[in-house]
């Protein structure tokens, strides 16, 4: 496992060069991201996403969500209606996760959205702390809770602690909230009052 110091505010091109490799060669990377710490793999590499299930000790029927690096991408990827472009264009980049399959957030931290920029795709977002336990703000955490299995940690100091992102499953002209968190039910509800 590698640990790198970085700057929170500006990613430098070393060490997203580094985090993208270990990423397309199916390593598990810890990055920063506007809620807490994130345990991040490869969506299209199945050993990785395997290997990350294992990590955690999650409930392999449980979607993992992920962080694209632009509205544009996710678009690339998401089947949204109506109601969720209006969510999608209220609130990202911002902390509001959209199920359309997919889970997936445009996420407003400048090395979350590099690391997907850099991998050229959306890379998984899920906290890096296994299932059940508390959120992570800080690197002697992460490491406390998932040892040295990650390939690569990205240190940027501890984050200010931050609600978890809203999970909302637009459909057929209604929104289901699976989680609510940093965006409120009445945040929701007004954004969707302004469109109509």
């Amino acid at each position: 496992m590698l640990i790198l110091r970085i700057d929170p505010k500006t990613p430098d091109a070393a060490a997203l060069k580094k985090a993208a490799a270990v990423l397309k060669s199916g390593g598990l990377v810890v990055y920063p991201t506007e809620t807490a710490y994130a345990l991040g793999c490869d969506p299209k590499s199945p050993k990785a996403v395997k290997r990350l299930f294992s990590v955690k000790q999650r409930d392999a029927a449980k979607r993992l969500p992920m962080i694209a690096a632009s509205t544009a991408m996710a678009m690339r990827h998401l089947k949204l209606d109506r109601y969720g472009r209006i969510l999608a264009k209220a609130f990202w980049p911002g902390p509001l996760t959209l199920v359309a399959p997919v889970a997936m957030r445009v996420s407003p931290h400048p090395w979350a959205s590099a690391l997907s920029k850099a991998l050229g795709r959306p890379v998984i977002s899920t906290s890096a702390n296994r299932s059940g336990r508390a959120t992570v703000y800080d690197i002697p955490s992460v490491l406390k809770d998932l040892g040295a299995m990650p390939d690569l940690v990205l240190d940027a100091g501890r984050l200010k602690p931050s609600p978890v992102s809203t999970i909302v499953r637009p459909s057929g002209g209604a929104m289901e909230i699976l989680r609510e968190g940093a965006v409120s039910e009445e945040a929701l509800q007004r954004a969707m009052m302004k469109s109509l």
